[in-house]
């Protein structure tokens, strides 16, 4: 399910591309922040990407989980890249750290990988599995030619002590005035969403800012995302998506 809000208005549509409103002719470097399904994105972007066969690769500006397959590129090579993309139609790249997490290359290699024509979709900060979370003083790590940042949330995380589920929970009691043995309530989402010490930290003025609410698998969780999603657009948010199951069972197997 992909329902948005856009510009005060609910749209529904069956991909993730047209609900971030993509040009496939605009090239774009998307970087996924926050909690509750970054890497779930990332893939049912990847599925999308591939299906309109748009050159593009999957990394991190940080570290992120990874597979070792023959649609991986483990070492920066434009010329291993190339002929990774031509057989798999994908490529996620990043250096191994140990058997199931890598590192992002540099920002120079991303550049030249962006020269080349080739979508970077990249995730740009960690939580940890958790569904909610403020980012550490070094977070997030967002490319200056970043046009488009997504701050995901998993909506299992309302209703719930912050300490339990959220990553940063000391910078989340913080800015939300709370103890960490306090509930997480729908307005603490809204002002994590829209603060810039939170989710738009580092947004600057030329990227185009999201939010994704995610994990709406329930009628409740869909009912109070719907209403954080109009709460958002009355905070200037234009951008607002409410997601369930972004990959079915046999995508993720693929």
């Amino acid at each position: 399910m992909i329902k948005s809000f856009i510009d005060g208005k609910w749209q529904e549509t069956n991909n993730l591309f047209d609900a971030l409103q993509f040009n496939q002719r605009q090239q774009e470097v998307f970087s996924v922040v926050g909690a509750g399904g970054k890497t779930t994105v990332l893939r049912r972007l990847q599925m999308e990407c591939i299906k309109k066969q748009l050159p593009h690769v999957i990394s991190t500006t940080t570290h992120m989980q990874y597979e070792r397959n023959e649609r991986f590129l483990g070492h920066p090579s434009l010329r291993m890249l190339r002929e990774i993309f031509m057989h798999c139609h994908t490529v996620w790249m990043g250096e191994p750290v140990n058997e199931w997490k890598m590192k992002g290359f540099s920002s120079e290699f991303l550049r030249e990988v962006k020269n080349l024509g080739f979508w970077l979709l990249l995730e740009a900060d960690g939580a940890k599995h958790l569904p909610v979370k403020a980012p550490r003083s070094q977070e997030p790590v967002l490319l200056k030619e970043t046009t488009t940042v997504v701050n995901v949330y998993g909506m299992d995380g309302i209703g719930k002590k912050i300490q339990d589920i959220c990553f940063g929970t000391e910078q989340v009691c913080k800015i939300l005035g709370k103890t960490k043995e306090q509930i997480l309530e729908e307005k603490d989402l809204i002002l994590l969403a829209t603060s810039p010490l939170a989710g738009k930290k580092g947004v600057m003025d030329c990227m185009k800012y999201h939010v994704i609410l995610n994990k709406t698998d329930t009628e409740k969780e869909y009912e109070i995302a719907k209403t954080i999603a109009r709460d958002l657009g009355k905070q200037g948010i234009s951008y607002v998506h409410v997601t369930s199951q972004l990959m079915e069972k046999k995508e993720k197997k693929e």
